[in-house]
């Protein structure tokens, strides 16, 4: 019996032998480059996001803002600013086309001023024209400003009205130079 468990002791180390040199024999090689680009390409932290068709834009866009929109009588009254030339301005009146523009539709926001925008053609062409932030300041609606003064002057004291005597609760105060030690 001791025979026999030798011998699959020995048979054992001559198998472990035979395998384990084959991964012994050859030295350790560098890892090839093209081994990780799968990893690189398809690395969902470095995926570039897929660009959307730039709109190309349009002349009238490019060359025009917004410059009010008020209602006026059955429709409303439109400017639009030239961006290159500030004081070339065209004004539409409802029912009224104004050198050679058309005004085809409005779309108002009266709680955001900066979301407005109308839609003008010229010949072919057609744009939604907006106001330009960088060029004009957009106010804001009529009832935001009055609530906006009213809330700001609820917490604040008006100052004194001079030769009337009211509750003012003025502290006197009284100034003193301390003397210099000699």
């Amino acid at each position: 019996m001791c025979n026999t468990t030798s011998a699959f002791y020995l048979i054992g180390l001559i198998f472990t032998l035979v395998s384990t040199s084959g991964t012994m024999a050859d030295p350790p090689q560098k890892p090839k480059i093209g081994q990780y680009t799968r990893l690189w390409t398809n690395s969902p932290f470095t995926i570039k996001p897929v660009a959307k068709a730039a709109a190309k834009e349009s002349p009238l866009e490019r060359d025009w803002m917004l410059g009010s929109i008020r209602r006026s009588g059955n429709g409303y009254s439109v400017t639009l600013i030239n961006k290159k030339d500030r004081k070339d301005r065209i004004r539409f009146l409802p029912g009224v086309e104004a050198n050679g523009f058309k005004l085809l539709k409005i779309t108002q926001d009266n709680t955001d001023s900066a979301k407005s925008r109308v839609k003008i053609s010229k010949g072919s062409q057609e744009a939604w024209i907006t106001y330009d932030p960088n060029l004009v300041k957009v106010r804001g609606s009529s009832k935001a400003k009055t609530t906006a003064k009213i809330s700001s002057k609820s917490g604040t004291a008006s100052p004194p009205i001079p030769g009337q005597s009211g509750s003012s609760s003025r502290v006197i105060r009284v100034r003193s130079v301390p003397t210099s030690r000699r």
